[in-house]
């Protein structure tokens, strides 16, 4: 059920960042810098694949921890689209509300602190489907010829009204080509461990080319695997009782 439903979401938002990647950088120089918050608000609206998990998290609970963990992807990856600089920050203190006209989400961002790293703690109300909450951290811009390097740690919790839960912790890095010749505008590498409230527990890899791997398990039996690249799309695919494979 899952093998598309993950390789249309992540496939589509690298699709529409690479498309605009030859322009971003003449943006950049000529208008006022990104704000992360509202970078990170407009991501987390994108709730798409929680909407579908919803509906099969009581019959296919690792499907569905796969849908948040591809969530996690898209957040990570939208939250960092075309910054390629430090960006602009709120105020300590400062709560930023972004809403969906789609499905009427409303995301809460709060500032909590500057240093020594930005920090924020977010919660998102979708109706009909749950409440996300969690915190995020990035770290100080660190350049490596022309490409800027942030770390993103994130906490998440996904509650839905039906009772299911999953929990994601990352640590993620985005990159950033300062010059529109240093190579693909964003890239995001690193780990997120999974797990959830009906036994399942998961290890997602993103490597700095961009290939994507990771298991889903259960007690001891592998339920689902990630393969793929964020360039062409990452999939899961489930296991039946009995043909797991090591």
């Amino acid at each position: 059920m899952l093998n598309t439903i993950l390789k249309r979401v992540v496939g589509a938002a690298v699709v529409a960042a690479g498309a605009t990647a030859a322009t971003a950088g003449a943006r950049y120089v000529n208008s006022k810098r990104i704000n992360a918050g509202e970078k990170l608000g407009k991501a987390l609206l994108d709730t798409q694949r929680l909407e579908e998990a919803g509906s099969y998290s009581a019959s296919e609970s690792e499907a569905a921890l796969a849908a948040c963990a591809a969530y996690l992807i898209n957040v990570a990856y939208n939250a960092a689209s075309g910054i390629s600089g430090p960006p602009a920050m709120d105020a300590v203190g400062y709560e930023r509300k972004v809403s969906s006209e789609r499905s009427s989400a409303v995301a809460s961002i709060i500032t909590t602190a500057h240093e020594p790293d930005t920090r924020w703690q977010f919660d998102v109300e979708i109706p009909g489907v749950g409440r996300i909450s969690g915190s995020r951290r990035l770290t100080s811009a660190k350049f490596s010829g022309a490409r800027m390097h942030m770390r993103t740690p994130d906490t998440m919790s996904i509650r839905f009204e039906n009772g299911y839960v999953a929990n994601i912790e990352s640590d993620l890095e985005f990159s950033g080509g300062l010059l529109p010749f240093a190579g693909p505008r964003t890239m995001i590498s690193g780990s997120a461990s999974l797990s959830d409230n009906r036994g399942n527990v998961g290890r997602l890899r993103i490597e700095s080319s961009g290939e994507v791997s990771g298991t889903i398990t259960r007690g001891t039996d592998i339920v689902g695997r990630f393969d793929g690249s964020l360039e062409e799309g990452v999939t899961f695919r489930q296991y039946l009782s009995g043909t797991q494979t090591s």
